[in-house]
């Protein structure tokens, strides 16, 4: 068999795959538009929640350890207060004038976040993540002893 008959064998074969695939049926994905729901979801065992805007909620005292809100979630003027927030990703998210008053940030990610005016009196911050966040005009860097 010659090269090019190979060739356009596997490019058959591989439109053919492509075209099955965008036949499938694949859920899209909705963020969750309340708190309720998100709980809710949480408690199902789901873990990612791109593109949330749950700003102005009181999160107070739930908990949401290894959640993922990255990227592009709002969380702003939200209340994180007494939440167990270990190892959650708030990469790339918006959560400026937030309260995480006696949270427990362990391990929780914050990279490239937007942090102005954030409220961490109190917080457990062991391993917490906040290199490239912005809070009023500035950048974190590895080398920043933040927070």
């Amino acid at each position: 068999m010659a090269l090019s008959e190979w060739m356009a064998g596997q490019q058959r074969r591989w439109s053919s795959a492509a075209c099955s695939n965008r036949r499938m049926n694949v859920p899209s994905y909705e963020a969750p538009s309340s708190l309720a729901e998100l709980l809710r979801r949480y408690a199902n065992g789901e873990r990612k929640f791109p593109g949330v805007d749950l700003s102005g909620e009181d999160f107070s005292g739930v908990t949401l350890d290894g959640a993922d809100f990255e990227p592009h979630s709002w969380f702003f003027d939200a209340k994180f207060d007494g939440a167990s927030l270990r190892t959650t990703s708030f990469r790339e998210c918006n959560v400026k004038c937030a309260s995480f008053v006696g949270a427990d940030l362990t391990g929780a990610n914050f990279e490239l976040a937007a942090i102005e005016s954030i409220d961490l009196d109190g917080a457990i911050l062991p391993g917490a993540r906040f290199v490239g966040a912005t809070f009023y005009g500035i950048t974190l860097t590895e080398s920043d002893t933040f927070p």
